[in-house]
């Protein structure tokens, strides 16, 4: 039982890293709406993070509340240093958001 659960889990992260993100990006171009796969280091480690501490709980098959707990606490922490981060220089630049070095193209 516990093999049928880790492998819905494992397959539903690969399926929405190679399919639902690149799929994503695609319909971003379409509808005109800048996205990119261009992830900040902030990102970066974040998504580390959570394979290690994942690999760390689900290697020996057994979990406790204090596990629970430390998933938790990770998600939080996370929540809240990514409500605090301000927004990139660049993804202000696409987005033509005032204050972030976007100066309009006027063709004449």
């Amino acid at each position: 039982m516990m093999d049928l659960a880790l492998g819905v889990a494992v397959g539903s992260s690969t399926q929405i890293a190679l399919f639902v993100v690149p799929f994503s990006v695609i319909v971003g171009w379409i509808y005109d709406v800048p996205m990119t796969l261009n992830f900040q280091a902030f990102d970066t480690t974040v998504f580390l993070l959570a394979v290690f501490i994942a690999s760390g709980i689900l290697g020996d098959g057994v979990a406790n509340w204090f596990e629970g707990l430390m998933l938790c606490s990770t998600y939080a922490i996370v929540a809240i240093i990514t409500w605090f981060i301000p927004a990139a220089k660049e993804g202000r630049e696409l987005m033509g958001i005032p204050g972030g070095g976007f100066t309009p193209t006027v063709f004449v």
